[in-house]
């Protein structure tokens, strides 16, 4: 990867974690600031600690084996292992809020064409949002974003995380006079967060899109985001066929998909047939006759285990643009 696109945390972002309890039940909280003068600092119920999302010197949570209960939405219809990873912030998140929100000296054309985009109005598309951290933070800088994920998701992490917000952004978005009346299109249930706007609706991978959204939602597009959504590699296929029906959707608009994702080194390594790997991107990607671009990369220290030791290993997380 070159390294003029290699990012340094920029100065003034801050993330952290609080636990709070209720009716027995102990939940971790996510907060991270956003960068207007205001510095607001939003909010994120989740089910467990985050992973790899945290700096070193920044507050994390510590749950105790008491805290962790049965996953109560084991049975839900649809629901699966993967679906249970995104009650969790996870490394991608972070790298990128900070990619698209925190402009920096070094980034370059293409990336600062995208920044002004996503605080100027911008609709974007999220999938496979987990408990909204990306989605409702562009929201929060000036975008239109609609969240989706797993119904499970929706109902028990996004809607009440996209409330959570709009209450703490409410005297900001009160004190606004433009845009004041909620995009027809993630209308009408459209949620002000800050400077934008928000909506979440259930989407399936497996299924066709012009089931899940209206034409207008689908045709409105300007980008697609997602932040680790693929560490398998079934995951994959499935991903980019609901990202090329949005491509197809919104040709009009000219989309791109942006994509964040972390390195995750497997025994059979990037020839495992189970986890997706960077090659496998790429692969796919190809396959598909798109273009990939790296928007930035940043080197993070992750835990391992093996035969029962926890370590620290080195990886890499990337912010990918790909278009059709």
């Amino acid at each position: 990867m070159q390294e003029s696109r290699r990012r340094l945390q920029p100065a003034g972002f801050q993330c952290g974690e609080t636990i709070e309890k209720e009716d027995a039940l102990t939940f971790v909280i996510f907060h991270c600031n956003t960068p207007d003068p205001l510095n607001r600092k939003l909010e994120f119920n989740c089910r467990e600690p985050s992973c790899g999302a945290l700096e070193s010197s920044e507050t994390a949570a510590k749950l105790s084996d008491e805290d962790y209960t049965v996953d109560p939405n084991f049975f839900d219809e649809g629901y699966s292992m993967a679906g249970s990873t995104g009650f969790k912030v996870w490394t991608g998140s972070r790298l990128l809020i900070e990619t698209l929100a925190w402009p920096q000296s070094g980034d370059n054309e293409r990336l600062k064409e995208i920044q002004k985009c996503i605080c100027s109005g911008a609709r974007l598309i999220e999938l496979g949002s987990g408990v909204g951290v990306v989605g409702t933070y562009l929201s929060a800088i000036g975008s239109q974003v609609l969240l989706t994920d797993l119904p499970t998701l929706v109902e028990n992490a996004i809607d009440c995380n996209l409330v959570r917000n709009e209450t703490i952004t409410s005297s900001e978005s009160t004190s606004l006079t433009n845009e004041n009346a909620c995009p027809s299109w993630l209308a009408p249930d459209g949620v002000r967060i800050g400077k934008g706007w928000a909506n979440a609706t259930p989407i399936d991978w497996l299924r066709p899109l012009d089931e899940q959204l209206t034409k207008e939602q689908s045709s409105s597009i300007d980008f697609i985001i997602a932040s680790d959504v693929v560490f398998l590699v079934s995951m994959l296929n499935s991903l980019f066929n609901t990202v090329e029906s949005i491509f197809r959707a919104s040709s009009s608009n000219k989309p791109s998909f942006i994509l964040s994702f972390q390195r995750r080194d497997a025994k059979d390594g990037e020839e495992s047939e189970t986890f997706t790997t960077v090659k496998g991107v790429f692969a796919a990607v190809e396959e598909r006759g798109w273009s990939l671009d790296c928007l930035a990369w940043r080197p993070v220290t992750v835990k391992i285990e093996t035969n029962g030791i926890v370590a620290d290993d080195e990886s890499e997380v990337f912010v990918f643009e790909i278009k059709p």
